[in-house]
């Protein structure tokens, strides 16, 4: 069953239930800027499950009111979004923190 709940900020957000049983935040997302977000960029539909996020451009009209089955379509339809399915766990401010260390060091010895 949908939850339709109505943020602060006035953004519609939804909560559906996928077909493997996994719970999903829906809402529509619009970047501050367009250039170069390609067809993404008059805005798209965020899913995010907390470890997994997708994304769905462009925006269908009147998403809020579709039923849980159509939006679960849409969710299979979605493309997976580089900044969630990129993370790297636990680790990855130590990763970070090696990489910048050795770029600094490459860049001191190329000096």
């Amino acid at each position: 069953m949908a939850c339709a709940v109505q943020t602060s900020s006035g953004m519609a957000m939804r909560e559906i239930v996928d077909a493997r049983g996994q719970r999903w935040r829906v809402w529509e997302t619009t970047p501050s800027r367009a250039e170069g977000l390609g067809g993404f960029g008059g805005g798209w539909l965020t899913f995010d499950d907390g470890t997994e996020r997708r994304r769905l451009a462009p925006v269908p009209e009147n998403w809020e009111r579709l039923s849980d089955v159509r939006l679960a379509l849409l969710l299979r339809a979605a493309r997976p979004s580089g900044a969630i399915t990129e993370y790297r766990g636990p680790d990855r401010r130590r990763d970070e923190r090696r990489e910048g260390e050795r770029r600094l060091h490459d860049r001191r010895r190329s000096r």
